[in-house]
């Protein structure tokens, strides 16, 4: 009976060590933390950084709905500080926040998860983002912002 229960109880733990190690690792961070946000420039950020504080101008021309439950998020292109003409997407921001429904082009401030799209951005987002003109390389960050 003994052996049953510590063999139990070691699965357990090591399954939740495996879990909280492959969140760890793709985040920076443990699980319930964020990483330091290190700044850097919108066109630098690539998939070694975990948490990144930049500046950047999103396109709103080409905004995607996201939407689970409660939660909205809008996907848009992010381009360097004052970048209008660009047409190439490397880092998309996701983001909860309410940007401007009026506007074209919206210089922000973002503090978030630099990661590989994975299945948040699904092809259909791809190929939104190709019919507006965009282009999307295989490399495609995508910027999740922290919610304060």
């Amino acid at each position: 009976m003994q052996k049953v229960v510590v063999g139990t109880v070691a699965a357990v733990v090591l399954v939740l060590g495996a879990v909280v190690g492959v969140v760890w690792w793709e985040r920076g961070a443990p699980p319930g933390f964020r990483p330091a946000a290190v700044p850097v420039a919108v066109g630098a950020i690539t998939r070694e950084h975990r948490g990144v504080a930049t500046e950047g101008t999103v396109h709103l021309a080409v905004r995607i709905s996201q939407v689970a439950g409660e939660q909205r998020w809008t996907l848009a292109p992010l381009m360097p500080l004052g970048d209008t003409q660009s047409r190439e997407v490397r880092v998309l921001l996701r983001t909860e926040r309410k940007l401007d429904d009026l506007a074209t082009y919206e210089d922000v401030t973002v503090r978030g998860f630099a990661r590989p799209p994975g299945r948040l951005v699904p092809g259909s987002v791809v190929l939104a983002l190709e019919q507006a003109g965009y282009t999307v390389p295989e490399d495609l960050i995508l910027l999740e912002e922290w919610v304060d």
